[in-house]
């Protein structure tokens, strides 16, 4: 009789523990929580002072020279140190965002299309812009993720190879700046508008 009850007080046993694995009940009433997606930052990115560089409006525009391109997606030529690039393909002469009056918006800024390439780097991005020569407004934004943050356009770069497309919008001709920053990584690139 005494191998029953062992048995028995085993299988209890046995059961508690299994309880203890459990997780707790749900409240239908509570809310799901989230999933986890690629939008979760995957580090933290501090903002970086803006490196302007300042030249007298008149002044030569100190561009950044276009290298040439073999890596990740298509582009002939970039400008910078990356690993956050825009492609010097949109640029004429690899450094001059060509302005037509068709790119003109009703407030008077040029909005152009400009593909950026992303190679060796996954986490959060800033790029911000500012013309350097004078008075005047810029910005620079991926098309299809990110949002304004910082006075920038942030974005999380779910894959160390990406191509982004995007736009720069300028206020007129002019020297320009844009300065992208990453969590290991601060680069700037600088460009005319005529």
């Amino acid at each position: 009789m005494k191998a029953p009850k062992r048995a028995a007080a085993l299988v209890l046993l046995a059961l508690a523990v299994a309880a203890c694995d459990d997780p707790p009940p749900r409240d239908p009433a509570a809310s799901p929580a989230p999933p986890p997606s690629a939008s979760t930052p995957s580090a933290t990115l501090t903002p970086r002072a803006l490196r302007i560089p300042r030249i007298p409006a008149g002044g030569g525009c100190p561009t950044t020279a276009p290298r040439r391109w073999s890596g990740p997606g298509v582009a002939t030529a970039v400008l910078g140190d990356g690993p956050v690039y825009p492609v010097a393909d949109y640029f004429r002469a690899g450094t001059v965002l060509e302005l037509r009056p068709d790119d003109r918006g009703p407030d008077g800024s040029y909005v152009k299309k400009v593909r950026w390439i992303g190679a060796g780097y996954s986490g959060p991005v800033l790029v911000r812009a500012a013309r350097i020569d004078g008075e005047g407004t810029a910005s620079s934004r991926f098309s299809y993720i990110g949002e304004q943050r910082h006075g920038g356009h942030y974005a999380e770069l779910a894959s160390p190879t990406s191509d982004l497309p995007g736009t720069t919008t300028v206020g007129g001709p002019g020297c320009y700046v844009l300065q992208v920053d990453g969590t290991t990584f601060t680069t700037t690139v600088v460009f005319r508008a005529a």
